[in-house]
């Protein structure tokens, strides 16, 4: 499925985000929440899957004792209260966002893995709404067609660093979560 599927709005009316909650329980598909209009999310491949939970199997039990959580594919982050909510392929948060059953409020890494279809939404229109989100410190986009993770870093001056890797042996450092992953992990068997 194309960026078409995307960008139709399951109908004309607008949603609260109480209304979207309820709907999605109730849903077959995922739908992104965008000003009340609620966006169907194709399904993903398997290697989209995959690039994922080699996230978590690699540094999910870090994460963890250093006070962080991670959530994938079906758990919702707030972008912008009451306005943007998006389904990214993984994301980060401190041990303490609670508030929420279904919402992560305070992600402080947001990952989307790319695929042909989904590029440049993830690395346009994401990346801007991305770059709002006050709690966020990381935003990485993974290939999952080539080698190629581009990680995007807020700076302290909340302005935003951008490092691109594309070798197997190269290291990510996330020192604000104090940990690190090599890129060949996040590929762990995809074939390219």
């Amino acid at each position: 499925m194309g960026d078409t599927l995307i960008a139709e709005p399951v109908a004309e009316r607008l949603f609260t985000v109480e209304e979207w909650l309820e709907f999605e329980k109730r849903s077959e598909i995922r739908h992104e929440f965008y000003f009340g209009q609620l966006i169907p999310m194709p399904g993903e491949a398997k290697d989209a899957n995959r690039i994922a939970k080699n996230f978590v199997k690699k540094l999910d039990d870090e994460l963890l004792s250093k006070g962080f959580e991670t959530f994938s594919h079906d758990i919702k982050a707030e972008v912008l209260p009451n306005g943007i909510y998006r389904y990214p392929d993984l994301v980060v948060a401190p041990l303490v966002d609670d508030e929420h059953d279904y919402i992560v409020k305070h992600p402080v890494l947001l990952l989307e893995v790319a695929s042909t279809e989904s590029a440049y939404r993830d690395r346009v229109k994401k990346r801007k709404e991305y770059h709002q989100v006050a709690y966020l410190w990381y935003y990485m986009i993974v290939s999952q067609d080539e080698i190629s993770v581009e990680l995007h870093q807020r700076n302290e001056d909340s302005t935003w660093d951008i490092q691109y890797f594309t070798e197997a042996d190269d290291e990510i450092a996330l020192p604000r979560l104090g940990v690190s992953l090599k890129v060949s992990d996040l590929y762990a068997r995809i074939k390219l």
